[in-house]
């Protein structure tokens, strides 16, 4: 008796198991996924995000994978032939920067950076004010005064005795005075440096003045015009294959160094609490939708990947398997062998 209510439950199976193939593979497939995504949506509809999972449980899981989870040797690799495959791509040379922005989103981003007059003014005043930039202008105008002096010395040369002059004018001040030429240096130098810091001020205002008048934003659409009608592949001329591999690689090296900081989770934990804040009383049916996901796009995307997926799956025999492996303990079970 309990050997044919084995062959019972075997035969059973074996019908379980040729019915869900032929749902998943055939005709009825589609049919299948409308109903079970239409259940899952009137099913969402009853359930709150903080009915199934606390802002513990969503913190901890964004953590493992933003902070926890090592980086592969292998991605700063393909990191670099991916920067090759775009640097080498022929759409940039079919493609202008007007292709890719218009001038409306161009005046918008200037409206903003006008906007933020505290910042700019910030970062106007502490450009200006570094040391990198107070030596390179004093550089810049001490080189410009000796370029000044040299060139009259040149066009003396052109005056008939004028030359001679300057030389034995020259030779008398070095015998009189020695070292004269070097502290006019230093005195000069010394000048140059009193006086940057006022002339970048005063730089200062002017370029703030003409930001405000809208100078600055003219200038910018006028580059603008320029540049929205050349090819995208002109940024070659600009930066080679293997700065961009390098700057990508470093962008990886800093998100590694910078994902690991208390900061960086601090960041994290409270954007999650603000999202769970926020949508932990909404169904989920509405918060799906929120995110800008439908019933539609669903559907699509199964009706797009899964057939293909499931043909090869059965094709190997690796479908039935998998139905069987789960359907055979509930078949041969004890309980269900004494219902036959």
């Amino acid at each position: 008796m309990s050997e044919e209510k084995r062959e019972k439950a075997e035969k059973l199976l074996d019908a379980q198991v040729e019915y869900l193939t032929a749902q998943l593979t055939g005709k009825s497939f589609s049919k299948l996924v409308r109903e079970e995504v239409d259940e899952f949506f009137a099913a969402a509809e009853k359930l709150r995000l903080r009915d199934v999972v606390s802002v513990e449980k969503i913190h901890a899981t964004a953590r493992k994978y933003a902070v926890e989870m090592e980086i592969a040797p292998a991605i700063p690799e393909i990191t670099g032939e991916i920067a090759e495959r775009i640097y080498n791509h022929p759409g940039h040379d079919q493609n202008r920067f007007g292709d890719l922005i218009e001038d409306r989103e161009i005046e918008e981003v200037m409206e903003l950076v006008l906007e933020m007059k505290d910042l700019r003014e910030r970062i106007i005043s502490e450009v200006g004010g570094s040391p990198l930039t107070l030596n390179l202008i004093s550089d810049m105008l001490y080189r410009g005064i000796r370029g000044f002096v040299t060139e009259g010395t040149n066009m003396a040369g052109n005056i008939p005795g004028a030359s001679s002059m300057m030389k034995l004018g020259k030779s008398m001040m070095d015998k009189t005075a020695p070292g004269l030429e070097k502290a006019a240096e230093k005195n000069i130098k010394k000048y140059i440096s009193a006086n940057t810091r006022p002339i970048i001020r005063y730089t200062e205002k002017q370029l703030n003045e003409n930001i405000e008048n809208g100078e600055l934003e003219k200038a910018v659409m006028e580059l603008w015009e320029d540049l929205r009608e050349r090819k995208i592949g002109e940024f070659r001329n600009y930066i080679s294959q293997e700065e961009l591999e390098d700057s990508m690689v470093t962008g990886l090296e800093i998100w590694k160094r910078v994902r690991k900081t208390r900061y960086f989770d601090s960041l994290l934990k409270a954007g999650v609490e603000f999202f769970f804040d926020k949508y932990g009383d909404t169904n989920l049916s509405e918060l799906i939708s929120e995110m800008g996901v439908t019933r539609e796009m669903v559907i699509d995307d199964a009706e797009r990947f899964a057939p293909d997926i499931i043909k090869v799956l059965k094709k190997k025999g690796i479908l039935q398997e998998t139905l069987r492996r789960r359907l055979e303990p509930f078949f041969l079970d004890k309980k269900t062998l004494e219902i036959l």
